[in-house]
């Protein structure tokens, strides 16, 4: 019974040990290149098209699932070595009062730490979800601006003021993860300036380009370019650019207590050796054991411990989600995929004139779009509704006129 405890205690400290290891090799960082960093993006994209596979296919899945994660988290191999130390002793010589051990203690405790996990998994997924809102939200920003820019302003000041509001989303990418590379949205002074104010850490670049765009709209205003109502339209969508971005970074600032993670980690690597040993014992002992009992307990120990580890580390990866794992959002296509939209934008062509008889034409010509906009059956064809003589009519008065 001693040895057993001994080996216990060893187990936990070694389990307890090579997690935090875990945690602190996550933390190192590393250099990534272009390349890199397009291949885990397109991994990504990839990974969110499997939604609607079957359920065989999606099982089948080994990039981007828990899987991937479990075989490499030595908590879980030592799980599984200790059930079957127990099991290997109990067929060997094991004193009978060890049987009786209860092992109620063990299922109360594995029900506060599921709570436990539940909740911190909860309290990331909520968060994860309002980051990727917040950078919803700045792209949306810089297409509202784009969108005015390109009806109101000269195109060189345009084009100029949504590259410095891309310019600024991206900064503020790169400011707030180490993942990411610079982007090449600014060039001569702009670059010189970013590596000035050092542009890979805080958010000094971002919020001065926001201020070289209000710079933008000020001079704007100055050439008469620009009325005081939409002068101020434009500021307020720059400034809520900045608001977007700044969300961000008030998030990295606070994240999940550090307290809170630490307690589900000890709790885990305590409670899933003592759930081996309190399994493998209910499994039988001495001339007690079967070999069915024995897969059958196996099972639920790996079943446990893949609960219990999947959702210590699902919480993990998504209490940061501008990292390099595949669950984290796609940052490079926010970025390249506003950049040229916005620009799209920019390179609207408009209709040169209005021709009237062609719009209401047009407006007879429409088909009703379902039930709810179908017309009377007692109402005239349009080729009969007076309407459209009195238009016909008003049309050509004013043509000739």
């Amino acid at each position: 019974m001693s040895n057993l405890v001994k080996t216990s205690v060893k187990t936990v400290k070694r389990a307890a040990s090579a997690t935090m290891n875990h945690m602190l090799d996550q933390q190192e960082q590393h250099e990534y290149r272009w390349e890199e960093l397009q291949s885990i993006e397109q991994r990504r994209r990839a990974i969110l098209l499997r939604v609607e596979d079957s359920f065989w296919k999606t099982l089948l899945y080994w990039d981007g699932t828990v899987l991937r994660n479990i075989v490499r988290d030595s908590l879980f191999w030592l799980t599984v070595a200790i059930f079957v130390a127990v099991r290997v002793q109990a067929r060997l010589e094991l004193p009978d009062f060890v049987a009786n051990l209860t092992t109620d203690n063990v299922t109360v405790v594995g029900g506060f730490l599921t709570f436990f996990l539940v909740f911190y998994v909860n309290q990331n997924h909520r968060r994860y979800f309002g980051l990727y809102s917040d950078s919803m939200a700045c792209k949306g920003r810089i297409f509202d601006v784009a969108t005015l820019a390109v009806v109101t302003l000269p195109m060189d000041r345009a084009t100029r003021l949504v590259r410095y509001m891309n310019a600024a989303h991206a900064a503020g990418y790169v400011g707030l993860s180490q993942i990411y590379p610079k982007f090449g949205l600014v060039n001569g002074y702009g670059a010189r300036r970013m590596n000035e104010i050092n542009l890979d850490h805080g958010g000094s670049c971002n919020r001065e380009l926001i201020a070289w765009c209000l710079m933008e709209i000020q001079h704007a205003r100055s050439e008469k370019l620009l009325d005081p109502e939409l002068a101020n339209t434009f500021r307020t969508q720059i400034l809520q650019l900045r608001a977007s971005i700044g969300q961000l970074y008030n998030a990295a600032d606070l994240p999940i207590p550090f307290f809170y993670i630490h307690f589900i980690t000890l709790l885990t690597a305590l409670y899933l050796p003592l759930q081996a040993i309190s399994a493998a014992l209910n499994a039988g002992t001495g001339d007690e054991t079967h070999w069915t009992a024995d897969l059958i307990a196996g099972l639920i120990v790996v079943l446990q411990s893949v609960f219990v580890i999947g959702l210590r580390t699902l919480g993990q990866k998504m209490s940061d989600p501008y990292g390099d794992d595949l669950i984290d959002l796609s940052v490079i296509h926010y970025v390249t995929f506003t950049w040229t939209m916005s620009n799209r934008v920019l390179e609207s062509q408009f209709p040169e004139s209005i021709n009237w008889s062609d719009e209401q034409e047009l407006k007879w010509q429409s088909k009703p779009l379902g039930s709810a906009w179908e017309p009377p059956k007692e109402m005239r064809t349009r080729a009969e509704d007076p309407q459209r003589s009195q238009f016909e009519a008003m049309h050509t008065k004013l043509g000739a006129v």
